[in-house]
């Protein structure tokens, strides 16, 4: 069963947590090529020093011994309005 969805991060310097979409094991995470800066990756604490930092097009996958929920994932951004999009899997 794949999972899927969208954090966006209205604020620059506000993080949004993901919603509930469900459990996954893998995803991906992609910053959207279009965003106008760097977006941060993490748990409850990221920022822009505390996070994994994706570019613009930038990705990364993430592999757990166990299923978590999407909303285990926070994001922040230098801009306003930038996003990343993520899938997982079970």
């Amino acid at each position: 069963m794949a999972v899927s969805g969208t954090i966006k991060v209205t604020t620059a310097g506000t993080r949004v947590q993901a919603s509930h979409k469900g459990n996954f094991n893998t995803a991906v995470f992609k910053a959207r090529s279009d965003n106008t800066g760097d977006v941060y990756l993490g748990g409850s604490d990221v920022s822009s020093t505390d996070g994994m930092t994706l570019s613009p097009g930038e990705s990364i996958q993430v592999s757990l011994a166990n299923p978590e929920s999407t909303s285990q994932f926070w994001a922040d951004a230098a801009s306003n309005n930038d996003q990343i999009d993520f899938i997982g899997t079970v």
